[in-house]
């Protein structure tokens, strides 16, 4: 208690200081931009300043980062970490390097290693681990590109790559590289194409299986839509005769009808490549 406490006296200090300096003043702005734009709730900078342990977080680990840059500040940033880590419940590793309008919703049980690489505009929701796979002292934690959101309970390990304006879903478990513009669901982790990039392959294999005959597929003889053409016979359908009449006592069959007591052919199966509905992928409840 008493060296919580303290921390947090130290915390309170740094922080006046650091508001006597112009470039902090400016992040400071930047970030509560930053979570009015994030977070619909965020529509106070007071309340915003006061009560966002994620953005407690990021301000402590800049100041930790910086101190870690020097052998000597190694011991006191780690722990420092653990005191911040005890007030905010975001554990961040002073080694760790985070981009500029880096965000935190719903902060709470978050781990980012050591080696681990953030960009720009990454935004993060509660308990997301981005953890290492490796004892070795390497490079064993992953790198988030510019733009790249991870769900609330989401698992990203080992060196990997997420790519720019990559999603990854919540509660996936992400151990192979996100290419950019990607989506990422699921145990183990399966990668779809984003929205815009779905919805261009699917409407290009649509156009692709589409036939000579246009909308229906067949190359019909004249007839519309894949139907037979008759003899003579004004409608595809219709049999022989001078105006396209059937001979009496006989009955006009469509061709395209299956015979009666047929059952309808099964609807084929859902081929895997196929991109999942994006609209499932990006719906809100999936993140939070």
């Amino acid at each position: 208690m008493r060296f919580g406490l303290a921390a947090a006296a130290a915390a309170a200090g740094a922080a006046a200081y650091g508001l006597t300096r112009p470039g902090v003043r400016a992040a400071l702005r930047e970030d509560l931009e930053t979570a009015r734009r994030r977070d619909p709730a965020a529509t106070n900078d007071l309340v915003t300043i006061l009560s966002y342990p994620g953005l407690h977080a990021i301000w402590a680990h800049r100041g930790l980062h910086r101190l870690w840059q020097r052998p000597a500040g190694r011991v006191p940033a780690r722990l420092l970490s653990q005191a911040v880590r005890t007030l905010t419940g975001v554990e961040i590793h002073p080694g760790a390097q985070i981009g500029r309008r880096f965000f935190i919703d719903h902060a709470s049980g978050i781990v980012v290693g050591e080696t681990a690489e953030v960009g720009d505009d990454v935004m993060l929701y509660q308990q997301v681990t981005l953890g290492g796979t490796s004892l070795q002292a390497v490079k064993r934690h992953p790198t988030v590109g510019d733009g790249a959101m991870i769900g609330a309970g989401a698992k990203v390990l080992g060196p990997i790559t997420i790519g720019a304006n990559s999603s990854v879903g919540a509660n996936a478990v992400v151990v192979r590289d996100v290419p950019a513009d990607s989506v990422a669901v699921g145990i183990p982790a399966a990668v779809r194409p984003a929205r815009g990039a779905g919805a261009a392959q699917a409407g290009g294999d649509r156009a692709g299986a589409r036939g000579p005959g246009g909308a229906g597929g067949a190359d019909g003889a004249g007839g519309d839509s894949g139907r037979t053409a008759g003899a003579g016979g004004s409608s595809g359908t219709r049999g022989e005769g001078s105006a396209g009449e059937a001979p009496a006592g006989s009955r006009s069959q469509d061709s395209s009808r299956p015979p009666a007591g047929s059952r309808p052919p099964a609807a084929p199966a859902a081929d895997p490549a196929d991109p999942v509905d994006p609209a499932v992928l990006v719906e809100p409840a999936l993140w939070i």
